[in-house]
């Protein structure tokens, strides 16, 4: 899957189901989180310019969608952080929730930067200030497989009633693995948090299932539940699995 050059670009099918398991989640997630919790968190970590060539919502409005359009009572003040790296897609989604009418208890934050940039100062921040983060669901679905560095995963799930949804790009990590690059075996490392990952391609056998599983046993140590749904193309080969962690 090539990482998309232009602002905008055509939507995948697998991005589509994605999206599909998305929106079915926090169509579930809202409803529940509102009848015990005033204010709740959507985070989106790499929410680009929020629509595809055709028209196709990107995540952030799917996420605003659902809330909007949602027939039950969700939480008094809900909070939507959308974060991601390039100005013109900043720019085209800020255009883009401009034109959406918004309830009055919807806080929305389009932020220029790093995921992991702008969530570790946001949990600093917290921690300094002795408060905790309000529930919080947070979509991770990066491209590649760095900027998702497997602490502040952990760091995040470790927060009371907080979960994740986790884009892991086992095809091209699998692709990467025996890079001479030492900076590309670290953003491996990192994303996994263990050197096991880069040693996986010493082994034998299914090294992308080998990749799948010890992210699954990783996230096991942060997260009571962890889920995988196997994305494929249409040679019905892997391309990622889409990661779902939760202590709930």
């Amino acid at each position: 899957m090539a990482v998309p050059k232009d602002t905008i670009w055509p939507i995948e099918p697998h991005t589509s189901a994605k999206h599909q398991i998305l929106r079915k989640y926090l169509d579930a997630w809202l409803p529940i989180m509102g009848l015990y919790n005033k204010r709740i968190v959507y985070i989106d970590g790499f929410s680009g310019p929020g629509e595809y060539v055709g028209g196709e919502p990107g995540s952030p409005v799917i996420a605003l969608e659902s809330a909007r359009t949602h027939q039950a009572k969700l939480a008094r003040d809900l909070v939507f952080i959308f974060i991601e790296e390039r100005p013109d897609r900043v720019a085209h989604l800020k255009r883009l929730i401009a034109t959406l009418e918004l309830p009055a208890g919807f806080t929305v934050h389009v932020e220029e930067g790093t995921f992991a940039g702008k969530l570790t100062k946001l949990l600093d921040d917290l921690d300094a200030e002795k408060k905790e983060i309000a529930p919080t669901f947070a979509l991770i679905d990066p491209f590649g497989f760095s900027g998702i560095p497997y602490a502040l995963i952990k760091r995040l799930l470790e927060k009371n009633k907080c979960e994740v949804l986790i884009t892991v790009m086992v095809d091209s990590i699998n692709r990467w693995l025996t890079h001479p690059v030492e900076t590309i075996r670290a953003h491996i490392t990192e994303t996994f948090g263990t050197e096991e990952a880069v040693n996986i391609a010493l082994g034998s056998g299914d090294r992308a299932v080998a990749l799948k599983d010890l992210y699954q046993r990783q996230l096991q140590k942060a997260a009571r539940f962890v889920r995988y749904f196997d994305m494929r193309d249409h040679d019905n080969r892997t391309v990622y699995y889409l990661f779902f962690a939760s202590n709930n």
